[in-house]
């Protein structure tokens, strides 16, 4: 089953600077011998009408369907980034509905966003693991059909970024006795300056902890650590980012370490004049913990 994810799309302009992407499409053939878009499931009252992608041929779309148009096995594996812009518009019944999809490679399972009442022009940014798209509506609703459609004018892609920084292959943090050991490792870098360790209480508000310097082009695998000797306890949460030479970033997914809460040891027991407590000593101690800090007590 189809994974569905509602998304509040904001409306956007965005201007194409790659000459042949993989989708660049107005709609003009669908269904016709060698369009990249083919209907996989519903009824024939579908297809290209006057430059858009039309679910009501007929006047309006039919009842009782579930259609599904499917784009061309895509790679994209090597994109920075993927934009994908389209336009809509539509008028559909209460309960049905209108989607944009893509299946993840990663996974082989369907994501993406539900457009129903969506009316213009936007914008949305699939993962580079996505390998094929499809234009979906749901006609399952109860009510009259008259006047009711749902048309796509265009579906166009583009990379507005360049080539990779880095090829991350790896990002971890563990717990060990002296702090979290955090390590990543890199396939490939390009342009690289320097990379940054943040960490968070809550992952959402983050504080840099390290700089490392980066090497800047290489195509070995280099491997990074960096251990926080000062962890917080509890769960905490770190992040990577990489900063070109130019100043452009990307940040990377963070990952979660738990550190159980340690019972603080003495370390020190000294008179209120400052001097160590001897063998046998009474009276007033202060004893001195190894979180820093210190507890008065009377031996």
């Amino acid at each position: 089953m189809r994974l569905l994810i509602s998304l509040l799309l904001l409306c956007t302009s965005v201007c194409l600077s790659q000459d042949l992407p993989p989708i660049n499409e107005e709609f003009n053939s669908v269904g016709q011998a060698g369009d990249p878009w083919k209907l996989v499931t519903g009824q024939s009252n579908t297809g290209a009408h006057s430059g858009e992608l039309c679910f009501n041929l007929s006047g309006t779309y039919i009842d009782d369907t579930y259609y599904s148009y499917e784009s061309d096995t895509l790679d994209l594996s090597l994109w920075s980034q993927v934009d994908l812009l389209f336009s809509v518009s539509q008028n559909l019944r209460n309960g049905d509905n209108l989607y944009l999809l893509y299946m993840d490679g990663v996974d082989s399972l369907w994501y993406g966003w539900n457009l129903t009442g969506a009316v213009g022009t936007y914008i949305v940014n699939p993962p580079n693991t996505a390998i094929l798209f499809s234009v979906d509506l749901d006609t399952y609703a109860n009510g009259g059909l008259n006047g009711r459609y749902a048309h796509i004018d265009y579906i166009r892609m583009n990379d507005p970024g360049f080539p990779l920084p880095i090829e991350l292959i790896s990002f971890t943090a563990e717990a060990a006795q002296d702090g979290v050991i955090v390590e990543w490792s890199t396939a490939s870098q390009v342009n690289n300056d320097y990379f940054t360790v943040d960490r968070s209480s809550d992952g959402y508000e983050w504080e840099a902890k390290t700089y490392i310097p980066g090497a800047g082009n290489s195509n070995n695998q280099l491997e990074y650590i960096w251990i926080d000797y000062k962890p917080l306890t509890g769960t905490s949460y770190y992040r990577l980012t990489q900063t070109d030479n130019d100043g452009q970033s990307e940040t990377f997914d963070p990952v979660s370490v738990t550190i159980q809460s340690r019972n603080p040891v003495v370390v020190r027991r000294i008179t209120l004049l400052g001097r160590d407590v001897w063998d046998g000593y009474k009276g007033i101690v202060i004893e001195i913990y190894s979180d820093n800090t210190i507890r008065k007590t009377i031996q």
